[in-house]
């Protein structure tokens, strides 16, 4: 009874701890992740836990206890189930080789600076030495989509090229996940085969569900919200139950789950019910990290410390960035791959945990990788915010030597001459973005005058040029297309990219000089409006603030008439007829 009570007492207190850390981390506008390792760290050995103190006889430091380290498992599972549901893989057929094997290639070489490093220092044996090359080799998925999500970025090129060199760390560490309770599996011909084939067993039942029984299920349980709850629940721990039967960890299971899943229309509304149980037990798993950093990592050799932390957060980005340069993405979109990919993968802790027998053989290693593993997590949204500082000064010092190896590359020879640009621009318009807003602009002006469209997706450019409207690739913050674009003799700007940070360049640029050029630009939130405002933009338009002053417009009307009049003309043309004009997977994908 005593164990039962602690097991509750202990579990309110990690809960208690984390919610508290939250909101100091919101007024101080740090993220969760950097809150809930504090919390550990506050009820575990380094706090509560070293002062000895007790509330009816139950201590009040919280222990990593059996039941706590199995919810925290769950935790990881739940955590890697949404990864898996959001998880699209016909991504791969958009980037190609350069998201596989460039993958691959960077996988490869951040283990063989480990190892490398480990044969000369001589201070790891080799199991350990291949733990840690294959924590740091990967980065977050989950951090990494979610700050793309936030900033609208995820169909930027630089979007694209994050997600599918994450998706592709996301297979082989699902793949290396077996071999990894196992070292010596390795160098067995006969249990890789038996392994292989156990993994095409579990893919096969994900493959069978997927399509003969789990769109009939889904569509009979989302007549009840109850029902479809337990489905969603009941298909992760179906493979669970799977993984654990062929000797897989559970994450592993859990991520296959969320891929069986995450072709069928139901995907988004299952990662949405789940969000809740996912949030509960991901919060006690990254608490219980935080218990588990022991003091014994203050004992873990200093140089040892710093050379692994000067793996992930230069080295690593330094193979992403020469991986990404030479395949011929530029300067910019390169070095915003690196930087944004700089951290340790939620996956990494799963494989610390595999191997802490191993790594606890030199003291303070495991404590040291957690922690090393939580920081990167935590400090992924400063990297990316410092990107534009490395920029500026990678061009001015070493600009030269950048743009000759990257015009060596086949791919910018390839998206230099995609797209379709007058040699003689003057009097025109130019937009940057186009997307669902800048395509709509670039169309209804495309017959009243000469109009160039700059975008930084190679789809979007192609689509423009098969419709006769000139386009090229390039971003809203590029001096290069700034030129292209020929900006100094354009009639009108517009600026149709979501994002405000990189328009306010253009437009100061604009506004600096003797241009004559009015602005127009767009903006999501009203201090982004305001923003681009005082830089000098001659009109801002805010599209859904427009639609949803439309929206109460016409509730309005109903409640006063009783009745639903029809949209006039112009709404039709906006909401009605486009949608309904296009085919129901354009519809579909433009929703």
């Amino acid at each position: 009874m005593v164990l039962e009570i602690s097991l509750l007492f202990h579990l309110g207190i990690i809960l208690i701890a984390a919610t508290i850390f939250n909101f100091i981390a919101r007024l101080f506008k740090q993220p969760p992740l950097l809150a809930y390792l504090a919390a550990g760290l506050f009820v575990g050995p380094f706090g509560l836990g070293g002062l000895g103190l007790s509330f009816g006889g139950i201590p009040v430091g919280v222990i990593t206890t059996q039941e706590i380290l199995i919810l925290s498992e769950l935790g990881v599972a739940f955590l890697l189930f949404s990864v898996g549901v959001e998880s699209d893989l016909s991504k791969f057929k958009e980037l190609g080789k350069i998201a596989i094997l460039g993958t691959i290639l960077q996988v490869i070489l951040t283990a063989l600076i480990v190892l490398g490093a480990n044969s000369i220092l001589n201070v790891l044996s080799f199991e350990q030495a291949v733990y840690v090359g294959l924590i740091v080799a990967f980065s977050s998925t989950a951090i990494v989509v979610k700050i793309l999500s936030d900033t609208r970025e995820v169909n930027t090129l630089h979007g694209r090229l994050m997600i599918g060199f994450l998706l592709m760390q996301d297979i082989l560490v699902i793949i290396a996940l077996p071999f990894l309770t196992n070292l010596q599996r390795l160098f067995s011909p006969l249990l890789v085969t038996g392994l292989v084939l156990e993994i095409i067993m579990l893919l096969a039942l994900a493959y069978l569900l997927n399509r003969h029984i789990y769109p009939k299920l889904f569509e009979f349980a989302s007549r009840s919200d109850e029902l479809f709850f337990l489905s969603a629940m009941s298909s992760v721990f179906i493979f669970l139950f799977a993984a654990y039967l062929l000797g897989f960890p559970m994450a592993m299971g859990a991520f296959v789950a969320g891929v069986s899943i995450s072709t069928l229309t139901y995907n988004i509304e299952v990662a949405h019910r789940l969000r809740g149980v996912r949030d509960f037990l991901a919060t006690i798993f990254f608490v219980t990290l935080g218990i588990q950093i022991t003091p014994s990592f203050l004992g873990f050799p200093l140089g040892l410390a710093l050379l692994l932390a000067l793996l992930v957060f230069a080295l690593k980005p330094l193979v992403f960035y020469a991986i990404t340069l030479l395949s011929g993405y530029g300067n910019r979109v390169s070095l915003t791959v690196a930087m944004a990919l700089a951290q340790v993968s939620e996956f990494g802790f799963i494989i610390a945990s595999i191997g802490k027998p191993i790594l606890d053989q030199t003291q303070g290693l495991y404590s040291f990788l957690l922690l090393l593993i939580a920081v990167s997590m935590a400090l992924t949204p400063y990297f990316m915010a410092y990107t534009d500082s490395i920029y500026n000064f990678i061009v001015s010092h070493f600009s030269g030597a950048v743009e000759r190896v990257r015009k060596q590359s086949f791919l910018y020879r390839r998206i230099n001459a995609l797209g379709h640009v007058p040699e003689k621009l003057s009097g025109h318009i130019a937009i940057f973005g186009g997307g669902t807003v800048g395509a709509n602009i670039a169309e209804a002006l495309s017959g009243h005058a000469k109009v160039v469209v700059v975008d930084s997706d190679p789809v979007v450019v192609s689509g423009f040029t098969k419709k006769g409207i000139n386009a090229f690739y390039g971003s809203v913050d590029n001096t290069e297309a700034w030129q292209k674009a020929g900006v100094d003799k354009a009639r009108l700007i517009v600026i149709a990219v979501p994002s405000t940070k990189p328009a306010l360049a253009l437009i100061r640029k604009i506004k600096k000089g003797d241009q004559k050029q009015k602005v127009f630009a767009r903006a999501h939130y009203f201090h982004d409006a305001l923003a681009i405002y005082e830089a000098g933009a001659d009109a801002v338009i805010m599209p859904h603030v427009i639609g949803s002053n439309i929206f109460v417009k016409k509730i309005l009307e109903y409640l006063e008439k009783g009745k639903l009049e029809e949209f006039s003309e112009g709404y039709r043309d906006l909401f009605t007829f486009y949608l309904w004009e296009k085919s129901r997977e354009e519809r579909r994908s433009l929703l």
